[in-house]
C-alpha cells in the first residue's frame, strides 16, 4: 500500500515541479516581449523628426521649442528607459528564483514605463508636427493676404469713382495692412513661428472681409443713390394712377411713409464712406422690409379690386335667390302647414335664414355705396363680399333642403294613398285565390293576418281625413302595413304550392296503394293531414312514402311541378 502512496507524492511532485517551470517560461516569454519592446523604444525616430525643424530659422521661439522637445526626449531615453531595463532585469533576477508574483509586478512596471515613452513620443512628434502645419498654413495665408493686399489697392487706384466718398478711408485702412505683412516677415525671420502664424490669421481674415467689403461697396452706393430712390418714386407714381383710377390708398399712408425712407436713406452714405457696412446694411434691410410691407398692402388692394369685379355679380346672384326662396318658402309653409305637420325646427330654421339674409343685404349694400364712390378701399368691399360668400352658399343649400322636404309632403303623402289602395286590391285577390282553391279550408291564421289588413287599412284610411296630416307617420304606418302585406302574401303563395304539389304526390302515389299496404297507410295519413290543413306535413309524408316505392320520383315530381 504504502508502495501507491509514495508513487502518488513522487507524480505530485514531478507534476509541480513540471508546473513552475512552465510558468517560468511564460513569465521569461513575457520578459523577453519586453525587452523587444524596449530596444523598439531605443530606436524610435525621434532625431528625424528633430530635424525637419531645422529646416526653419532656429531663433526666438523655435529655438526654444526645439530645445524643449530634445531636452524633454532625452530625459524620457535616461531616466524612463533606463527605469524599465532594470525592472526588467530584477524580473529576469525573479523568474529564476520561482518569485513569479514579483516578477509580474516588475513587468507590469517596466510595461507602464513603456507605454509612458511611447505616449510621451507620439505627443512630442504630434507638436513638432503641428509646428510644421502651422508654418505652411502661414505661409499659404501669408501669400495669399499678400495677394488680396495688391488687388485692394489696385482695384482702390483703378476704380476708385465706384467707391464714391470712401475711397480715401478705403486706401488709408489698406495702408495699415502693409506693416502688418512686414511684421509677419520679421517675426518669421526671429524664428517666432507661433506669434507670426497667430498675426497673420488675423491679416488674413480683416483682407478677406476687407476684400468682400470692397465687392459690396459699389452695390450699397448703387442701391442707396439709384435703386432705391427709383423704387421710391416708381411706388408715388403708381399709387396716384391707383388713385385716379379709384383706389383709395389712404390706410398706407404712401407720402408720410416714403419720406420717413428716405431720411432713413440720407444716413446711409455716411455710414458708408466711415466703412461702417454692418450699419449701413441694416439700415438699407429696414428699408426694404418696410418698402415691400407698403407694396403688399397696395398689391392687396389691386388683387382685392380684380376678386370683387370677378364675384360681385355671382354673390350679387346667390343673395337675391336666397332672399326670393326665403320668401317663397315663408308662403309656402303658412299654405302647406294646414295641410301637413311640419317640423317646427324648420320654420325656425326659415325664420332664422330671414333675419340672416336681412343683415347680408345690409352690408350688400354697404358694398354697392363703397363702389358708387370715386374712389374704394377694395379690401374692405372684398372682406364684405366674402362674408356674404362665406354665409350665403349654406343658407341657399339649408333652404333647397327644406323646399324639397315640402314637395315631399305631397309626393309622399300621394305615394302613401297608392300604397294603401294597392294593400286593399292585393289583400282580396289573396283571399279570393285561398277560397277558390283546392284547400279544405282557409286556414285560420290567414283570417287573423286579413283580419289585421283589413284594420290597418281602416286605420289608414280614417288617419288620411285628419288636417293636418303627419306625413311621416302614415308613410311609416303604410310601410308597417306592406311589410305585413308581404308576409300575407309569401305565406299564402308557399301553402298554395304545398297544398297543390301534395295532391300531385297523391295522385301519383294512387298507383301503388293496392299492392303496398304499408304505403297505403302512410297516403291514408298524408290525405288525414291535408283535410287538417297541415300542408306541409303531409307534403313531406306523401315525398317520403314515394320514395320508399319509386327512388327519384318525388324529386322529379317536383322539378315538373316548378316548371308548371
Amino acid at each position: 500500500m504504502w508502495v501507491y502512496v509514495l508513487i502518488v507524492v513522487i507524480l505530485a511532485i514531478v507534476i509541480a515541479i513540471g508546473m513552475l517551470l512552465y510558468i517560468r517560461n511564460i513569465r521569461k516569454d513575457d520578459i523577453k516581449t519586453q525587452s523587444i519592446k524596449l530596444e523598439g523604444m531605443r530606436s524610435l525616430p525621434f532625431q528625424d523628426e528633430l530635424v525637419k525643424v531645422k529646416n526653419y530659422n532656429l531663433h526666438g521661439e523655435a529655438q526654444s521649442l526645439y530645445k524643449t522637445w530634445q531636452s524633454d526626449w532625452q530625459g524620457v531615453l535616461k531616466h524612463s528607459l533606463t527605469e524599465a531595463q532594470n525592472d526588467l532585469d530584477q524580473a529576469a533576477a525573479d523568474v529564476e528564483k520561482f518569485r513569479f508574483k514579483d516578477s509580474r509586478e516588475k513587468t507590469e512596471s517596466a510595461n507602464a514605463k513603456l507605454e509612458g515613452v511611447e505616449s510621451k513620443y507620439k505627443e512630442l512628434s504630434g507638436e513638432i508636427h503641428q509646428l510644421i502645419s502651422s508654418n505652411e498654413e502661414g505661409e499659404r495665408k501669408y501669400n495669399e493676404a499678400e495677394r488680396l493686399y495688391r488687388e485692394a489697392k489696385r482695384d482702390v487706384l483703378a476704380n476708385g469713382h465706384q467707391f464714391g466718398e470712401a475711397q480715401p478711408p478705403l486706401e488709408k485702412l489698406i495702408e495699415t495692412y502693409e506693416p502688418e505683412l512686414k511684421a509677419y516677415e520679421k517675426q518669421v525671420n526671429q524664428g517666432n513661428y507661433v506669434t507670426a502664424n497667430k498675426e497673420i490669421d488675423e491679416v488674413h481674415e480683416e483682407l478677406s472681409i476687407l476684400k468682400e467689403n470692397m465687392d459690396e461697396i459699389p452695390l450699397l452706393i448703387k442701391e442707396v443713390q439709384k435703386d432705391l430712390p427709383q423704387q421710391f418714386q416708381e411706388v408715388r407714381f403708381g399709387c396716384r394712377d391707383l388713385k385716379a383710377e379709384g383706389y383709395d390708398l389712404e390706410h398706407v399712408k404712401v407720402e408720410g411713409k416714403l419720406s420717413t425712407l428716405k431720411g432713413k436713406l440720407n444716413l446711409v452714405e455716411p455710414l458708408i464712406t466711415r466703412l461702417e457696412l454692418d450699419e449701413a446694411c441694416d439700415i438699407l434691410e429696414d428699408i426694404n422690409n418696410q418698402l415691400d410691407d407698403m407694396l403688399e398692402l397696395i398689391e392687396h388692394e389691386v388683387r382685392a379690386k380684380t376678386k370683387v369685379d370677378h364675384e360681385k355679380d355671382i354673390i350679387t346672384d346667390d343673395l337675391f335667390l336666397a332672399k326670393d326662396m326665403n320668401y317663397t318658402l315663408r308662403t309656402e309653409i303658412d299654405y302647406v302647414k294646414e295641410q301637413y305637420h311640419i317640423n317646427e325646427t324648420d320654420i325656425h330654421r326659415v325664420q332664422k335664414f330671414e333675419h340672416e339674409i336681412e343683415n347680408m343685404i345690409d352690408v350688400y349694400d354697404e358694398v354697392i355705396t363703397e363702389t358708387s364712390k370715386t374712389t374704394a378701399r377694395y379690401s374692405e368691399v372684398l372682406d364684405n363680399l366674402e362674408y356674404i360668400k362665406d354665409n350665403i352658399g349654406s343658407i341657399n343649400d339649408e333652404q333647397q333642403q327644406i323646399q324639397q322636404y315640402l314637395v315631399n309632403l305631397r309626393e309622399d303623402e300621394a305615394e302613401a294613398r297608392e300604397n294603401s289602395i294597392l294593400i286593399q286590391d292585393r289583400k282580396e285577390e289573396i283571399y279570393r285565390e285561398l277560397l277558390g282553391s283546392n284547400l279544405s279550408s282557409v286556414p285560420e291564421k290567414f283570417l287573423v293576418m286579413k283580419n289585421e289588413l283589413d284594420i290597418d287599412i281602416k286605420e289608414i284610411n280614417k288617419y288620411f281625413q285628419r288636417r293636418p296630416l303627419n306625413v311621416q307617420y302614415i308613410k311609416d304606418k303604410v310601410n308597417r302595413t306592406v311589410v305585413l302585406m308581404n308576409k300575407y302574401e309569401q305565406e299564402a303563395y308557399e301553402i298554395l304550392q304545398e297544398a297543390r304539389l301534395t295532391e300531385v304526390m297523391i295522385q301519383y302515389g294512387n298507383r301503388y296503394r293496392r299492392d303496398d299496404p304499408d304505403f297505403n297507410q302512410m297516403l291514408t295519413e298524408a290525405e288525414r293531414l291535408f283535410r287538417e290543413n297541415r300542408y306541409k306535413r303531409a307534403l313531406q309524408i306523401a315525398e317520403k312514402a314515394l320514395e320508399k316505392v319509386e327512388p327519384g320520383a318525388a324529386s322529379r315530381i317536383e322539378k315538373e311541378f316548378d316548371k308548371q
